[in-house]
């Protein structure tokens, strides 16, 4: 039995010398795809400082730029710019800038940037994420994008807000303080029949002392005329500015102006009125191409938990 645990070791040992021994550092890589390139089968041992993929390159690391015409993988290190037409992905970043048509993943580490046509997945960003879903485990930075997800410390805030216009409203949130997305519908219940909306829109959320804070925010809807959803354009846009107040960790009261604007060319078939029948009064007015603008200014409040 010993011998057997002897040989054992000795055979890890051998493996991890040989591993050790084949880890290379080249200044410049070329490949078609890996491991048919200038590194062969050494590719999974060598950090290069440049490497230029053709289809797709597949390393243990790289220092400075790296190009793949469909992917990059670098399983342990990336520092400076990846750049793969599909998918780039790294085991650990650092001072990294992954840019990719689809997707980009930092597994562990921090990376600087990270712009993905679609998804990007990183450990901790300190610099900014462009996508339409972004997802990391913390962020200093700011990740701009239709779903962002921050684990640790991220915004995830539901809200109930009446207005003249939308008399009531349920919107959730997702993001960062400094930049967050915000989802929403809502109800005019004072029109007859009831008639709804259906929004998405942006936020920034400026921290004042005592729990005090400001928020701008902006967000488009569709509207419903006659309780339906009808072709052509119908959409009301607000611009909000708010001020808040903490009540406790999970609860915050808010009130504020609303800049509304609403563009319409749906005509009433009773009445043949042009125009949104959610626009209470009028502050400037604007007919053209048998579309009416309409812009008035509101009020909005509500809770925040």
């Amino acid at each position: 039995m010993k011998k057997i645990i002897f040989l054992a070791a000795a055979f890890c040992i051998s493996i991890m010398a040989a591993t050790a021994q084949t880890q290379e550092y080249k200044n410049f890589q070329l490949s078609f795809i890996s491991p048919f390139g200038t590194n062969g089968t050494q590719s999974q041992f060598t950090t290069n400082k440049v490497s230029v993929n053709i289809i797709g390159g597949y390393s243990y690391g790289n220092t400075g730029f790296e190009f793949g015409g469909i992917y990059n993988v670098n399983t342990h290190l990336t520092q400076g710019i990846q750049f793969a037409g599909i998918l780039n992905y790294s085991g650990n970043t650092q001072r990294a800038i992954q840019l990719a048509g689809i997707t980009n993943v930092a597994k562990k580490g921090t990376v600087n940037a990270q712009v993905g046509g679609i998804v990007n997945i990183a450990q901790r960003v300190k610099g900014v994420q462009v996508g339409l879903i972004n997802i990391s485990e913390d962020c200093d930075g700011v990740p701009v994008g239709l779903i962002n997800i921050v684990k640790n410390g991220g915004k995830k805030e539901f809200e109930l807000s009446v207005s003249e216009t939308l008399n009531m409203a349920v919107g959730f949130k997702l993001g960062v303080d400094r930049f967050y997305t915000i989802f929403s519908v809502g109800a005019n219940y004072f029109n007859s029949p009831v008639e709804y909306a259906a929004g998405l829109g942006f936020g920034t959320h400026i921290d004042w002392k005592q729990g005090w804070g400001n928020q701008i925010e902006l967000l488009g809807y569709a509207l419903t005329e006659d309780g339906e959803f009808r072709s052509g354009v119908n959409m009301l846009t607000q611009l909000k500015f708010l001020a808040s107040k903490e009540i406790s960790p999970r609860l915050k009261v808010f009130a504020g102006p609303v800049l509304n604007l609403t563009i319409s060319d749906y005509v009433n078939p009773d009445t043949g009125k042009l125009g949104s029948s959610l626009s209470p009064w009028s502050m400037w007015k604007n007919d053209s191409d048998k579309t009416r603008v309409n812009s008035w200014i509101g009020v909005a409040a509500g809770i925040r938990f």
